[in-house]
């Protein structure tokens, strides 16, 4: 004769792993789509530096480190001059106030960059590493 409780619970613990196992899933799906960052291409510094306008509107993953502030305006933000990882030229970046980051020379930090008109690196977010 069998233990009805026994099945019972053979049949609960395939349920209760398939529906751990669909919440791990989901969170680590919303935890890479969350990361705007994760999405993005290397900046391509070296072609940049070659054609600057060939990378208008794109938007890319800049790690890079802070080398000095070039200008700063209260309300606007601040331009910078940062050292991209991969090469040994100083560019020209911003970062906008609203981001209210404290940078200082030496810092490395990654930067979700968008390229704009004339080719300005204009800093959407950014965070230490």
């Amino acid at each position: 004769m069998t233990n009805p409780t026994h099945s019972k619970e053979a049949k609960i613990s395939p349920i209760i792993i398939i529906g751990v196992s669909l919440l791990i899933l989901a969170g680590l799906m919303f935890v890479l789509k969350g990361d705007k960052f994760a999405k993005l291409e290397a900046f391509p510094a070296a072609s940049f530096l070659d054609g600057p306008t060939d990378f208008l509107g794109n938007e890319y993953l800049m790690r890079a480190q802070i080398d000095s502030q070039l200008k700063w305006k209260r309300g606007t933000g601040r331009l910078l001059a940062v050292t991209p990882e991969g090469i040994d030229s100083r560019i020209p970046v911003f970062i906008p106030d609203a981001l209210e980051q404290n940078v200082q020379s030496g810092q490395r930090f990654e930067m979700f960059i968008r390229i704009e008109e004339g080719g300005l690196i204009y800093v959407e977010d950014l965070r230490k590493y």
